[in-house]
């Protein structure tokens, strides 16, 4: 009988599991080590603690079993992805690696994409760029620790590392490497054409190796330390969800399988390469040869319940713990007498940012709905259904792609819950199965490490001998299938709804923590309800005509139409590419203000273009009270040089003003042709019509304001004037 190790590197810690060949689990053994956050939203952990939490797990592991060394014929590790772990060139690593859920490299992401080219890089690397992978955080030590940059000679991801530590090799295995941005998801090679045009050089990455493949031997040291002999075959293994995979049995077309550890994976094999062309969800090439994956994220599925945990029951993990009990249990027990839907409480799932499929690093948690009647049982009980409904929302995704499982295979922690398996049953409507052997991710890196030993002939033949399916499955109950389709209909609303107030809040916590205030930018979320930046205008051509207009000797002038900006073929350009063949006109609004005194808008869409940095004030549609609009609904914008925007029919705005370190301001302005004359003839006056000062265009104006003195609009805007 031959054995086989499994190694699973968590983010909460690591589990080394010793399997016999067909599967059977004979010991196993774990140890937890903690998160690092620096900072609100960043996730770091030592390195050294993965390596010491596999040596003190595979020790454990041996001495438990009694197994002799020599009957063990591989190691294969299974690994959290993504994470940056940087080496000097003596291997010695530099600083704590920065992890997967960790949502510091907004910026370096943006830049990613602006360098490769959004659809470029899905053509390629079959995934936009996300915080959550390496070549962001790569950028982001090279601008923020360049000391530490220049010292680096190696790039690894987390089990690399510890693989390299076992067997003094440097691979990077071809599944975590998928998770890089760095990988050309077809060849299955690193893109050069990536890596050229984000500086990084080359000879940082490792050589890539097969999953199944041998990737080193277990050293002299390392055998010393483990226990293991030296010499025994170290598979590549996979990253975490891959080798979870295998685990499960999903090797073939057709199979998927849900995981709920610290993250939440729906997980479905292919052996064709596809990617969303949203970039929801992943593409990631598989651990069997040849083949890929596509899969999405929930960052804090587990981790929603372990901070639960950590946060609102350390009294009773206490308790529980000393009389040789599981905490967990007693929470999904409690859990469980609560009514699907939680009496009216829903959570977000969002404690570290989110991946799949809202792609947003600055959303957060929330418990909606929360009152004096909730109790901590409530919570558990919400927080299950919150991660559920994300993993809804992801199987959605997965299907218009064309991927539609009948059954899921359920692995991970989570799967140990029948509260939680049959809460997936009736959230996502599927018969979910689960296996006979809990330890899918460690199982699935030692039927690897068996390919890469001669134990089994192929990974479908190893889990064809190793993974065996449970007798109990959990069936959608018909009634709960309804209950739950409403609680999602508004669960689903949620997200959209909080996007802008999730992008404010970290710019509010960035000012919290000392930073100097800032204005959003018009290509920020926040301004996605009003507006959107236009990338199809010549804006190069406009400021340089606009250039040309005249300034005013003082306060602020507007001009409907300038013969200086309507160049023929540019107006026909811009009407025929925005304005569905309407005519245009072309004016410009220029001067030196600095405090808002008027709000408008138009029932038909206008188009700004800035010559130089500059703010805008806008607001809601819904701000207008029949004649009044209330200040405080005011938000500013800062549009860069050369920007264009298109505003919503449905958006207030005006007033123009010169940014920070600006003299003047000039503005292109384009609206449909006559739409800005003089009031009709025969237009009451009354009612929202009093507030029409011309054709198509209504104006609010406060109470000081040269507009309203004179009497033009019936539009006040309420409150005081905002002054920058």
């Amino acid at each position: 009988m031959k054995y086989l190790l499994g190694v699973d590197l968590g983010t909460s810690g690591t589990k080394t599991v010793l399997f016999d060949e067909k599967g059977n689990v004979v010991a196993s053994a774990l140890r937890e080590y903690p998160l690092i956050q620096p900072q609100n939203g960043w996730a770091e952990q030592d390195p050294e603690a993965w390596y010491q939490a596999a040596v003190d797990t595979v020790k454990e592991v041996l001495r438990k079993s009694g197994i002799p060394n020599t009957k063990i014929a591989g190691l294969g590790i299974s690994g959290q992805m993504h994470g940056l772990v940087m080496l000097d060139d003596e291997g010695r690593v530099l600083r704590n690696a920065i992890l997967w859920c960790d949502g510091r490299t907004d910026k370096q992401c943006q830049e990613i994409t602006s360098l490769v080219g959004a659809q470029r890089l899905i053509e390629i690397n079959a995934n936009p760029a996300l915080t959550g992978f390496t070549a962001p955080k790569i950028l982001w030590v090279r601008e923020h620790e360049p000391e530490i940059y220049a010292k680096c000679a190696h790039i690894l991801l987390p089990k690399d590392y510890v693989r390299f530590r076992l067997t003094g090799d440097l691979f990077i295995e071809i599944s975590d490497a998928s998770g890089t941005n760095l990988l050309d998801m077809t060849k299955r090679e690193w893109s050069d054409e990536i890596l050229s045009k984000l500086s990084i050089d080359k000879k940082l990455l490792p050589k890539l190796v097969g999953s199944s493949e041998c990737a080193g031997h277990i050293s002299a040291e390392a055998a010393e330390v483990t226990g293991l002999c030296q010499g025994m075959i170290v598979a590549g293994g996979a990253g975490d969800n891959a080798a979870a995979a295998i685990g499960t049995g999903v090797c073939r077309d057709g199979q998927a399988f849900v995981t709920l550890g610290t993250s939440g994976v729906i997980f479905a094999h292919t052996s064709h390469p596809a990617s969303d062309p949203l970039g929801r969800v992943h593409t990631f090439c598989a651990a069997v040869p040849g083949a890929w994956t596509a899969m999405s994220c929930t960052l804090a599925a587990g981790l929603s319940l372990r901070w639960e945990r950590d946060v609102l029951f350390a009294h009773e993990k206490e308790n529980e713990e000393r009389d040789g009990r599981d905490v967990y249990d007693l929470m999904t027990a409690q859990a469980s007498e609560i009514p699907s839907g939680a009496d009216g409480l829903i959570y977000l799932p969002y404690l570290m940012g989110e991946r799949s499929p809202v792609l947003d690093p600055k959303s957060r948690g929330v418990f909606f709905g929360l009152s004096a009647m909730h109790t901590k049982a409530h919570m558990t009980r919400a927080v299950l259904e919150g991660v559920t409904f994300s993993q809804r929302h992801n199987l959605h995704v997965l299907k218009e792609m064309g991927v539609v499982p009948k059954t899921l295979m359920a692995c991970g922690g989570g799967a140990s819950s029948p509260l939680w398996r049959q809460m997936l049953a009736d959230v996502m409507q599927v018969n979910v199965k689960t296996m006979k052997s809990k330890e899918g991710p460690a199982l699935g890196a030692a039927i690897l490490s068996g390919v890469a030993a001669g134990v089994f002939a192929s990974v479908e033949e190893g889990c064809d001998s190793c993974v065996r399916c449970a007798e109990v499955q959990s069936i959608p109950d018909a009634k709960e299938v309804v209950r739950y389709d409403r609680i999602y209909s508004l669960y689903q609303s949620l997200y959209p709804a909080l996007r802008p107030s999730f992008s404010r809040l970290a710019r509010l916590r960035d000012e919290l923590s000392g930073a100097k205030p800032t204005y959003p930018e018009v290509t920020s979320v926040e301004f996605e309800r009003y507006g959107r930046v236009l990338n199809t205008l010549d804006n190069e051509r406009i400021v340089s005509l606009l250039k040309k207009t005249a300034l005013p000797k003082e306060g602020t002038v507007y001009v409907a139409s300038e013969p200086l900006l309507e160049e023929q073929d540019l107006l026909l350009s811009i009407q025929n590419t925005v304005f569905g063949g309407l005519p245009v006109e072309m004016g410009y609004c220029a001067g030196y203000n600095r405090a808002l005194n008027c709000l408008e808008f138009h029932r038909s869409s206008e188009i700004n273009v800035a010559e130089k940095d500059m703010l805008l004030m806008v607001a809601p549609a819904t701000a207008i009270k029949g004649n009044y609009v209330d200040s405080q609904e005011v938000e500013i914008f800062l549009v860069k040089a050369g920007t264009a925007v298109q505003f919503y029919e449905t958006t207030l705005h005006y007033c123009p003003c010169t940014a920070d370190g600006e003299q003047y301001f000039r503005m292109c302005c384009i609206l449909p042709r006559g739409t800005n004359t003089a009031r009709p003839d025969g237009v009451d006056s009354d009612g929202e019509n009093g507030c029409l000062t011309n054709n198509n265009k209504w104006l609010y104006a406060h109470k000081d304001s040269v507009e309203a003195k004179s009497g033009l609009t019936k539009g006040v805007v309420l409150g005081d004037n905002i002054t920058l």
